[in-house]
């Protein structure tokens, strides 16, 4: 789960938000090229700056809500917006905090974007593929990284991302349903909320 996590949003985390991409594959190269950039500044050594960034400019390309409600399933029709916004906010605090822990390590990867993009429903959604290769002079293979996206007013968005054929929101909701199952919605959102604070008593050691 970690691994997939972090490979899903390694490319996607920085982006100067004035700056906004016209298209999908725009969205997608700017970012990876952006958030490459950073992680070879300073050698790394400037974690907590980076991670700062990170959780500043990495919320404004996804659309946490929508993830959220893709992850949970039909537990979400039946929740009510308090429940709604809290699962929203600990979901996402939790990709992010993963995600900014952990970023570091990849300095050295690089990412290729491939050219073609794919539509779907009525050109409302996009998938942009990529491979992502960290030390390849170790004989790694690339990996392979499908972003999704639909289009909003605000611009393009992320809702869901593919490692390996492996859906994100697909591994998610296999692990919320099980939670679910035990303790109801309400069980989740406390599921998420003692897996944030140990990932804040980790970041904080």
């Amino acid at each position: 789960m970690k691994k997939l996590l972090i490979t899903t949003l390694l490319f996607l985390g920085l982006s100067n938000p004035v700056l906004a991409a016209e298209s999908p594959l725009e969205l997608i190269q700017d970012t990876s090229t952006q958030v490459l950039d950073l992680l070879k500044k300073d050698d790394g050594k400037n974690t907590g700056k980076i991670r700062t960034q990170v959780e500043t400019f990495v919320i404004p390309k996804f659309d946490f809500t929508r993830m959220t409600a893709l992850a949970v399933g039909r537990g979400w029709r039946e929740a009510t917006p308090e429940q709604k916004d809290a699962l929203a906010r600990e979901f996402q605090i939790m990709l992010v905090r993963t995600y900014s822990g952990t970023m570091t390590r990849f300095k050295n990867a690089s990412v290729s974007i491939k050219p073609s993009v794919i539509m779907n429903n009525e050109g409302r959604e996009a998938t942009v593929k990529s491979e992502i290769s960290v030390n390849n002079s170790n004989g790694n293979k690339p990996v392979n990284v499908d972003y999704v996206l639909y289009k909003t007013t605000q611009g393009w968005k992320v809702f869901n991302v593919s490692v390996e054929g492996a859906s994100l929101v697909t591994v998610y909701r296999n692990q919320f349903s099980d939670e679910i199952r035990k303790g109801g919605l309400d069980g989740l959102i406390r599921s998420l909320r003692d897996k944030n604070a140990k990932l804040a008593r980790g970041s904080a050691a």
